[in-house]
């Protein structure tokens, strides 16, 4: 058994939607930029969650990495205290909602979006 300590997980989206990356996540969820090229843009939230967007078909990376995202297969959950005031929250700021806030059998009070690159994003409150 492998035992990381002080593991990170942050996921890197490859899209030619850089800037348009960039703005959605600073605007919309706080993030702040801690590292940016023409290439790449390294994002973090106060709470610790990191993010970052990559072009595609750069010289410098692999060519398994060259492909840009498909829009399909992936989802970010963002749990939150209280989803229904971070759904007024991102109406009001302009954010397009693609699954309305919805209470599920499960437990669960959320509601979705997507981001530039095709990646979903679901705020998720926990009910029970």
């Amino acid at each position: 058994m492998i035992t990381l300590n002080n593991m990170k997980l942050f996921p890197i989206t490859i899209t030619t939607k850089l800037l348009e990356s960039k703005e959605f996540y600073t605007t919309f969820f706080n993030f702040k930029i801690v590292f940016e090229t023409d290439w790449y843009i390294h994002m973090r939230h106060e709470s610790g969650t990191e993010l970052a967007v990559m072009q595609p078909d750069l010289s410098n990376q692999p060519t398994f990495l060259h492909g840009a995202y498909a829009g399909e297969g992936i989802v970010y959950s963002f749990e939150v205290d209280d989803a229904k005031s971070e759904y007024e929250r991102l109406k009001g700021l302009g954010a397009t909602i693609i699954y309305e806030l919805t209470d599920e059998e499960w437990g669960q009070r959320h509601f979705m979006l997507k981001d530039p690159a095709g990646v979903f994003i679901d705020l998720v409150q926990q009910l029970s």
